[in-house]
C-alpha cells in the first residue's frame, strides 16, 4: 500500500504562520496529504532554577499552546470550508531544534514552514532556524512568504546549475505539484557573464527523450545582483513557486547560502521549496 505524504507545518500563531498553515491545506488537499501541525514553545528558565516553578510555568505554556493551536485550527477550517487529516504537537525547546527532531521521529516527506510575520518566531530566528532546519533534514522544505497564496495552476521555476542532480531534482518537484502544475522553467544564473548554450541543449535533449510530455524551458540570465534578478525572472515568468537544490557543496554554499535564503525569503512574494541533497 502506498504510504500517504505527510507534511509538517510548525506554527507561532503569528498571521504569517497561519498564511503557511491555510496553503498546508491546500497542497494536502490536491496531493491528499495529512498535517502535522507543531508549535515550539521557547521557555526561558528564571534567574533562579526552582524545579517546581519550572514544572509549572511550563505546564501553563502548553495548555495556552494547545487552546492557540486549537483556535488557529478551526478558524482555517472554517474560513476554507474544508480540512484535511489533521494531528497537532506543542513540543518545547528550541524551534530550529524541535522542528528537525520532529521531521525525523515522524518520518516527515515535506516541512512548510512561513516567514515574515509580525512578532514571528520565524522572523526573529530566520536566518539561524531556516538555515539549520535545511542543514540538518533531508525532505523537502516549503517556505511560504507572508503575501503568497495558493494557485490552482503553477508555473514552477527551477534555480539550476547544471548539475547532475538536477533532472531528478525537478522531475521531484514536478512529481509533487503534478496536480496543479502547468509547466517548469529552469533558470540558470551566470555572474560570469557566460551563456552555457550546450549545457542548456544537453538538459533540452535529455527531456525531450525521457519527459516528452513535460512542459519546460531553460533560460540563463546574467547577474550582477542574483536576489534582485531572480525576483525580476520570477515576476516576468509568472512563477508562481521557485524551486532550489541543495547539495551538501558547491551551488548552494555558493549562491544560496544563509544570507541569500534569508533575503530571498524576505524579498519574494513567491513559495520557495529547498530540496536537499540526501
Amino acid at each position: 500500500m502506498k504510504k500517504q505524504t505527510k507534511i509538517l507545518v510548525p506554527v507561532d500563531f503569528s498571521l504569517c504562520s497561519e498564511n503557511a498553515l491555510r496553503y498546508a491545506f491546500f497542497m494536502a488537499d490536491k496531493i491528499d496529504a495529512t498535517i502535522e501541525i507543531l508549535h515550539v514553545a521557547i521557555f526561558d528558565t528564571p534567574p533562579l532554577d526552582y524545579p517546581s516553578f519550572t514544572a509549572v510555568a511550563t505546564d501553563e505554556k502548553i495548555k495556552m499552546a494547545r487552546t492557540k493551536m486549537n483556535e488557529t485550527t478551526e478558524r482555517v477550517r472554517k474560513r476554507l470550508g474544508f480540512s484535511p487529516d489533521i494531528e497537532t504537537d506543542i513540543e518545547v525547546g528550541i524551534p530550529d531544534t524541535k522542528i528537525v527532531e520532529v521531521a525525523v521521529r515522524d518520518n516527515v516527506d515535506l516541512i512548510i514552514m512561513g516567514t515574515q510575520g509580525e512578532n514571528s518566531v520565524w522572523d526573529k530566528f530566520l536566518g539561524s532556524t531556516t538555515a539549520d532546519v535545511l542543514k540538518y533534514v533531508t525532505c523537502p522544505v516549503l517556505v511560504i512568504p507572508e503575501k503568497a497564496r495558493f494557485r490552482d495552476e503553477m508555473v514552477i521555476g527551477y534555480a539550476t546549475d547544471f548539475l547532475a542532480a538536477d533532472p531528478f531534482e525537478i522531475w521531484k518537484a514536478s512529481k509533487l505539484f503534478q496536480s496543479v502544475q502547468s509547466k517548469v522553467i529552469a533558470v540558470h544564473l551566470n555572474d560570469k557573464k557566460e551563456y552555457l548554450e550546450e549545457k542548456i541543449a544537453e538538459m533540452e535533449t535529455f527531456f525531450a527523450e525521457n519527459a516528452p510530455t513535460m512542459d519546460i524551458s531553460f533560460h540563463c540570465i546574467f547577474t550582477e545582483d542574483m536576489v534582485e534578478d531572480l525576483n525580476v525572472f520570477i515576476d516576468n515568468h509568472n512563477i508562481s513557486t521557485m524551486v532550489m537544490f541543495k547539495p551538501k557543496r558547491n551551488f548552494f554554499e555558493r549562491l544560496f547560502h544563509k544570507s541569500f535564503t534569508k533575503t530571498m525569503a524576505m524579498k519574494t512574494e513567491v513559495p520557495l521549496l529547498i530540496l536537499n541533497e540526501k
